[in-house]
């Protein structure tokens, strides 16, 4: 489709859809000179005016140079230049092409997100600044920092924790993080088998050193034989030579027992508290 600029006669080839049909604004690319541009068809041919109608009743003549009218020929090529543009496109107009303005009542969908999301942003701007809104951000900052205030005091705490409630144990155990109650620890836990006149004897040595800042009182170590199936075979009970020992220090526990119950397999020692392990 070809539309002219009324002011200074530039012609512009259009696609046949650019223009709908109640019309388009357009700007000339030349002049800037602006007009409403609708599209033009020729009018159909009228099928009761007949030039000649001594011709044949089918109203047209048989020649073959007026088989098609003019109007006919137009709208043919119309139509074959429609068929070439939806396939390669449209050609390149002669000069720039027009600038089509949509009318008012054609709104972009861009444009309205982009406004539509300028008005949320501000919007959630203004609620932002109203006390309730600051009085709700206070109040979760102020519940995370006591969350983790809490959670480090456990951590630290913990063995307090425990001396005062023992079910808590089972707690950080399965959380990997041991705790020590009495504050004493065994380690360096040496077993040794051999005989002394004829008779099987197993010799026992631990040392147990202070974990803690200040004196703590030593209790009685328990010695348990374990079997295979780490059952408790035999059990005996030593009373340590110190009864406390200071920070830092590493106090010997040694002990022994002549013919051992057969399939001892290891052996473990733990502290006794009155009169539980």
């Amino acid at each position: 489709m070809i539309i002219t600029c009324p002011n200074c006669q530039t012609r512009y080839r259009v696609a046949s859809d650019a223009l709908s049909a109640a019309g388009r604004q357009v700007q000339c690319a030349t002049c800037a000179q602006m007009w409403m541009a609708t599209p033009s068809f020729p009018p159909p041919p009228d099928p009761f005016d007949d030039p000649d109608p001594d011709d044949d009743e089918l109203g047209f003549r048989a020649d073959d140079d007026t088989l098609f009218g003019e109007a006919d020929e137009t709208m043919l090529d119309a139509a074959f230049i429609a068929e070439e543009e939806r396939e390669n496109g449209p050609p390149e107009p002669p000069g720039d092409p027009p600038i089509v303005r949509k009318r008012s009542g054609e709104g972009d969908g861009v444009l309205v997100r982009a406004r539509m999301d300028e008005l949320a942003r501000r919007r959630n701007a203004a609620i932002r600044k109203l006390p309730m809104a600051r009085f709700r951000r206070a109040a979760r900052v102020v519940l995370v920092l006591i969350m983790v205030i809490s959670v480090a005091a456990g951590i630290w705490l913990r063995t307090d924790i425990v001396r005062n409630y023992p079910e808590m144990d089972a707690f950080y155990r399965l959380l990997g993080l041991g705790t020590n109650v009495i504050g004493l620890q065994i380690g360096d836990l040496n077993i040794l088998r051999t005989t002394r006149d004829g008779n099987p004897v197993i010799l026992v040595h631990a040392e147990v050193s202070n974990t803690t800042a200040g004196l703590v009182p030593v209790p009685n170590v328990l010695v348990s034989l374990l079997g295979m199936d780490r059952q408790v075979i035999y059990e005996w009970s030593v009373t340590p030579s110190v009864r406390s020992i200071l920070p830092g220090d590493v106090l010997s526990i040694d002990t022994q027992l002549t013919s051992p119950p057969a399939g001892v397999e290891t052996v473990r020692l733990s502290f006794v508290e009155g009169s539980a392990p």
